[in-house]
């Protein structure tokens, strides 16, 4: 039972932590330190048996580090003692003060959670109207009445696009802060979909090109995934789209 709370735990931890704002999101390169005085292992179960110890550290590190963002401070200290007394059986706390414990825990994990996430969504609108407003002073950008704004690259030529069109495209997605969240040239082959079911940017920013156009579309939240987001894009972002429209199809 011990083993299965410290996992929830540890679980919440990850799961609910919700990076920064786009000023704070950025890449690190981490090292692990590696010993010269190696400890001998005398079998593969020994060995086994630390690998597993190592991978658990780093899981808690990592937790604790995702915890800390929220403004949550545990004792790494009396982790590890919790974690040798129920490896021992000797447990200073009884399962139910240590189950109460965990429950008031994963509710004030929830409640800084919810906190961070609306501090998030408030920074990323920001960093979003502050990137369209510098998008607005180059050559050739465009802003429509409903927000969204748009260089064409390649008018293209051919049918005009309806709701109802089918189109093939690749493209590739970004956060205003330049982060990668989705490419169609990375995964070797373009999409194929029906205009009428893709996001309100999209429907709208491609009916300005034809087949073989290029555009660049940056889609304020209200036309993309609004505050609720997606897996890889915050809530409240504002989406960068360089698209190539390579085939169109109006049944």
């Amino acid at each position: 039972m011990i083993f299965f709370l410290l996992k929830r735990i540890i679980l919440l931890f990850l799961l609910f932590y919700i990076p920064n704002s786009y000023a704070e999101i950025h890449s690190t390169s981490q090292t692990q330190s590696y010993s010269e005085n190696k400890k001998i292992f005398k079998n593969e179960n020994e060995k086994t048996g630390y690998a597993l110890g190592v991978s658990l550290g780093n899981y808690v590190n990592q937790s604790f580090s995702h915890q800390q963002k929220l403004g949550i401070k545990l004792d790494k200290n009396s982790l590890l003692l919790g974690i040798q007394d129920a490896i021992s059986n000797h447990l200073q706390l009884s399962n139910e003060e240590i189950s109460n414990i965990l429950e008031t825990l994963e509710k004030k994990i929830k409640k800084a959670t919810k906190i961070q996430i609306k501090k998030n969504e408030k920074e990323n609108l920001i960093q979003g109207q502050l990137y369209m407003k510098k998008f607005s002073e180059i050559k050739g950008a465009h802003k429509t009445q409903s927000g969204l704004m748009y260089i064409i690259e390649n008018p293209g030529e051919g049918e005009k696009i309806t709701e109802n069109t089918e189109i093939t495209v690749h493209y590739k997605g970004f956060l205003v802060n330049g982060v990668e969240f989705d490419s169609s040239y990375n995964r070797g082959k373009p999409v194929i979909f029906v205009l009428k079911d893709v996001i309100l940017g999209w429907q709208e920013g491609l009916k300005y090109i034809r087949k073989g156009g290029k555009i660049k579309l940056v889609i304020p939240p209200a036309l993309g995934y609004g505050n609720t987001g997606l897996n890889g894009i915050p809530g409240n972002s504002t989406l960068i789209f360089d698209i190539e429209l390579i085939d169109v199809k109006n049944n």
